[in-house]
């Protein structure tokens, strides 16, 4: 009988996750060349191939696609064993996204609750559009995403609906030509989405990144104004007036199906708390 240590398949799942062999040694914290050992090693004992590898990406086999559901949960069962055994201590390991525009005012919070109540658990975060970690939620490469979206979605659980305001540095005034700078994520951001329409004065875009925290200097060093979520803007920032209000937002946590485990379990409980 072949016995596959669960450290392979773990590494197959990182690899699935980053589409990439640098990017998930660097997550599991271990040399590019001892991950591609792993996966020949997986692949070896399988008698599978498991990805293509060309130059720009890593994509998945039919047979690694056959695998990633199953993988999954052989590393859930073995979690949760875990966690049983050790009489409650939670431990295994977690894959959260969360969207770009809220990122920083909510990791400080979590990493403080991650270490007071989940010691044992190790965490993996992806940030980007929400668009984007829905679709890796719906892949199985995130377990999780607190996402931001105009409506809530069927199968996520609303952490928040508060309305989105314009900000900008306390001393910001709008230039002289009358025309309000902007500094927003790309297109397909749900923030920008409502927020553009409704606009009614002169404005450019003076800054598109895909980075909350590219954004959040440009707007702190008076560049340009921005969008945010009430309850989310950093002190060093306040709301913009004399500009046209906002509808709500929402803020919702979106999980993969078919179940998660018990380290999952516990820390979607921790980001419920967060809200």
């Amino acid at each position: 009988m072949r016995d596959i240590d669960t450290k392979l398949l773990r590494s197959f799942l990182t690899v699935t996750a980053e589409r990439s062999f640098s990017r998930a040694a660097t997550r599991l914290s271990c040399s590019q060349a001892t991950m591609s050992q792993r996966v020949l090693q997986l692949e070896s004992l399988l008698g599978v191939a498991l990805f293509r590898r060309d130059y720009h990406d890593v994509t998945l086999t039919p047979a690694g696609q056959d695998l990633r559901a199953q993988a999954q949960a052989v590393l859930d069962a073995h979690d949760g064993l875990i966690a049983r055994v050790t009489r409650g201590q939670v431990a295994g390991s977690v894959r959260l996204g969360i969207a770009e525009d809220y990122m920083l005012p909510m990791l400080p919070q979590l990493w403080r609750k991650l270490r007071q109540h989940l010691p044992g658990v190790e965490i993996s975060v992806l940030t980007g559009l929400s668009r984007d970690l829905c679709r890796q939620v719906e892949a199985r490469t995130l377990d999780m995403a607190v996402v931001t979206l105009s409506e809530s979605l069927p199968m996520a659980r609303v952490l928040t609906k508060p309305p989105l305001l314009w900000i900008a540095a306390p001393a910001f005034e709008i230039p002289e030509d009358g025309v309000l700078p902007l500094a927003l994520f790309p297109e397909g951001c749900a923030f920008r989405a409502a927020a553009l329409p409704r606009l009614t004065q002169p404005h450019r875009l003076a800054l598109v990144s895909a980075s909350g925290q590219v954004i959040h200097a440009a707007v702190v060093a008076g560049m340009a104004a921005t969008v945010m979520a009430a309850g989310t803007v950093p002190q060093d920032l306040a709301p913009l007036s004399g500009l046209p209000d906002l509808p709500l937002t929402c803020i919702q946590i979106v999980t993969r199906a078919q179940g998660l485990s018990p380290a999952a379990e516990a820390v979607r409980a921790l980001v419920e708390e967060l809200w």
